[in-house]
């Protein structure tokens, strides 16, 4: 049989066996309910409910018990009743003013005997003095001196104490003042005295003079990298740095290191990435190392080595961008707030002056021959000129022919004493970058009031000042001014 008449049939019957089974169901429910209803209808409602017995109650009023009587105290003596008496509000009455007695009198006219007369006799006493009186002012505290006088040019120098430890109560050499001096905790620097004041006792004076004594310390130097690339140009602060190094960079140009020993400037800049050579030489100065960034040799140098420097990427407190020139050429700074911050990152440390690796003589002339012109090829893009000005005794700087000038004052930048130093030069990277041995021995040319004179210098170890000797062997003597340093590679040709 095919399966869809199969399932047909089964369909069928079972369609079939439903409706027998409801048919049987509805019969069953049908009977129940007539069931019920019948019951119902038989019921009738008028037949009454059987009665049952009803029980009487009778309530019985029972006599509640007798309570207790208390008699009343009778009040045999009649007491006044308290009253309260309400008085007006007094108003305040002001006192009355005091009154002044007017009296009259007369002017009397007593002679010295009659005032004598009759009145007791007192014997005064009158103190020998044993000295003359003079007038004398309260005596000055003065600060404890530094000990003699040292005769030490004051060119380069501040009188300024600073630590980068705390110093507080060492003694440091026999003769000089106990420094008490608590560093690095604020802003300002502290600065040891360098006054005292005179005043003998018993001598009648006016007001105190005023010596000046110097200090054998002076400020720590800053060293502040400046980019030399044509977008640079002109640049601030450099007519107010005490020493200027100028080096090859790649590319072909150089940087300048500006060191700042006593001169402030307001704006220096544009700031330039570090090179090792230029940490170096900060190194020399004992110099809190300025600059933006640098390269890897760089900053292992300067962790290596422990420098302390002031990054613009890590303390940007102390730096500034203009709106005049396009980045990179337009981060400037100034030696003011670079000491603040120094201050506030504890760079302090006692410099001392006759460390200083110049000696300073006014009347120093050099034996070589005269000239008015010096010329520094550094390559084929970038030269370096020297004209001499015997009026100011001062070189005037030239950069490829055009006047080097400061943006800030508009003028030509000036020198007093220019070094020459030939060191070796050579690339160390595809990116040009340069490494220049200051360590060891070379030669070098001195100019300075028009005059020259060849000489040498020496530099033991890294961290060693570079001495710059005469044919002598004696360390060389500069005029008071500034001085600009240029390395050069070695058998790099000058002309003058």
């Amino acid at each position: 049989m095919p399966v869809n008449k199969y399932r047909t049939k089964r369909l069928k019957q079972s369609k079939k066996s439903f409706l027998g089974r409801s048919f049987l169901i509805s019969i069953i429910l049908n009977i129940i309910l007539l069931f019920a209803f019948g019951n119902m209808i038989a019921f009738d409602f008028t037949m009454p409910l059987p009665e049952k017995e009803l029980i009487l109650v009778n309530l019985v009023e029972i006599p509640a018990p007798k309570q207790p009587e208390s008699k009343k105290p009778e009040i045999t003596e009649e007491k006044a009743v308290a009253q309260l008496e309400v008085k007006p509000k007094a108003k305040p009455i002001s006192p009355e003013p005091p009154m002044v007695k007017e009296e009259v009198t007369e002017t009397k006219v007593v002679s010295k005997e009659e005032l004598t007369e009759g009145a007791p006799k007192v014997e005064v006493k009158t103190p020998e003095i044993e000295t003359e009186p003079v007038s004398v002012l309260p005596p000055v505290q003065i600060k404890e001196s530094l000990g003699e006088d040292i005769s030490v040019s004051t060119e380069y120098f501040k009188q300024a104490i600073t630590s980068r430890k705390e110093v507080k109560g060492e003694i440091f050499e026999p003769g000089e003042s106990q420094l008490k001096v608590n560093l690095g905790e604020k802003e300002e620097e502290n600065v040891e005295a360098t006054y005292g004041t005179i005043v003998n006792p018993g001598e009648i004076t006016t007001l105190p003079e005023v010596k000046e004594k110097e200090s054998p310390f002076g400020s720590r130097p800053l060293s502040v990298m400046v980019e030399n690339s044509e977008g640079a140009r002109p640049q601030s602060g450099l007519d107010k740095a005490n020493i200027v190094y100028e080096v090859l960079a790649e590319g072909g140009i150089t940087r300048f290191l500006a060191i700042y020993y006593d001169q402030d400037a307001e704006e220096v800049g544009p700031i330039r990435s570090a090179r090792p050579y230029f940490v170096s030489k900060s190194l020399e100065h004992q110099a809190i190392y300025v600059h933006v960034g640098g390269s890897e040799e760089a900053f292992n140098f300067i962790k290596e080595e422990k420098i302390d420097d002031i990054n613009e990427f890590v303390d940007f407190q102390p730096f500034w961008r203009s709106t005049d020139r396009k980045p990179p050429h337009n981060l400037y700074t100034s030696t003011i707030k670079l000491r603040k911050e120094a201050n506030k990152l504890g760079y302090i440390e006692m410099i001392k002056k006759q460390e200083y690796q110049f000696e300073i003589d006014r009347n120093e002339n050099l034996t070589g021959r005269e000239t008015d012109s010096i010329v520094i090829p550094y390559n084929s893009i970038y030269t370096v000129t020297y004209k001499y000005l015997s009026e100011s005794m001062k070189y005037l700087r030239f950069m490829n022919g055009e006047p080097h000038i400061d943006a800030k004052t508009k003028e030509q930048l000036a020198v007093d004493n220019i070094i020459i130093q030939f060191a070796g030069t050579k690339i160390i990277d595809e990116e040009g970058r340069l490494a220049v041995d200051f360590v060891g021995k070379g030669t070098g040319l001195l100019f300075f009031k028009g005059n020259s004179a060849e000489i040498t210098w020496e530099k033991p170890d890294l961290r060693a000042k570079t001495l710059f000797l005469d044919k002598e062997g004696n360390r060389i003597a500069l005029t008071p001014g500034n001085v600009w340093i240029q390395i050069v590679p070695s058998g790099l040709t000058v002309e003058y």
